[in-house]
């Protein structure tokens, strides 16, 4: 009888110890939200505490991408966690469209890193005044999807909404996200639409302020961020 138990509880063993050892591919895709790194504030973006997410929840992540600078290349992030550097890979890029954006990231795409488990997009923000959001946000992405999944015909795609509450044409180019999502659905590679807008507070002089200047998450508003990051994450961690 002991031999059966103690057989059993190897074999338990044997199944979950692959699952906690897979390592999630994460590409953060976006603008200056994404890349951070002003000397002149704490301005790490949600990338910092997204790992440290990650990293209390046991999940072995490693994040990809062409760039591994803030805006200011001696920027320097602090330890996910004692002993665990931050892990510096992003596709952020301070000020750039969505266009140029995508364009990019298909001209630095190299094929000797690993093709990403998950995408998180946050793009739009600099297209705010320039109208046509069809042709300047919704059309791109859509290239940036079909890209993707050429690489990883299984990749989560995850479209941050962006997170402005006093800004109409945020909610219009949100619309065009969604129908992004709808249009181009897939059972094998999921789009998920993330609302970063809620309960988000821009204005950096309110008491529960999320940014430094209007756009720019503060300490707090990159948790939040992270946090809503997380949840659309987590169906799909192992």
């Amino acid at each position: 009888m002991k031999t059966l138990i103690a057989a059993f509880f190897l074999s338990i063993m044997s199944i979950s110890i692959p699952m906690s050892a897979e390592t999630v591919t994460i590409l953060a895709f976006g603008d200056s939200i994404t890349q951070g790194g002003v000397t002149k504030r704490a301005e790490y973006t949600y990338r910092l505490p997204l790992q440290q997410l990650l990293h209390d929840s046991g999940v072995n992540y490693n994040f990809v991408g062409s760039r591994d600078k803030g805006l200011h290349a001696d920027f320097e992030w602090p330890e996910v966690a004692p002993g665990v550097p931050f892990d510096p890979d992003h596709e952020g890029r301070y000020g750039i469209r969505t266009a140029p954006a995508v364009e990019a990231l298909i001209e630095n795409w190299d094929d000797a890193r690993p093709a990403p488990d998950i995408v998180l997009i946050h793009l739009g923000t600099n297209d705010q005044k320039h109208g046509d959001f069809r042709a300047n946000v919704y059309e791109p992405l859509a290239e940036a999807i079909t890209f993707l999944r050429s690489k990883n015909p299984e990749v989560v795609i995850l479209l941050g909404h962006l997170n402005f509450n006093d800004s109409p044409a945020a909610f219009r180019i949100g619309a065009q996200l969604t129908d992004l999502k709808n249009d181009h659905q897939s059972q094998a590679s999921p789009i998920r639409t993330v609302h970063h807008y809620q309960d988000w507070t821009e204005n950096p002089d309110a008491p529960d302020a999320d940014t430094f200047d209007w756009a720019h998450p503060n300490r707090k508003g990159q948790r939040k961020m992270a946090e809503r990051w997380y949840e659309a994450m987590k169906p799909f961690l192992p």
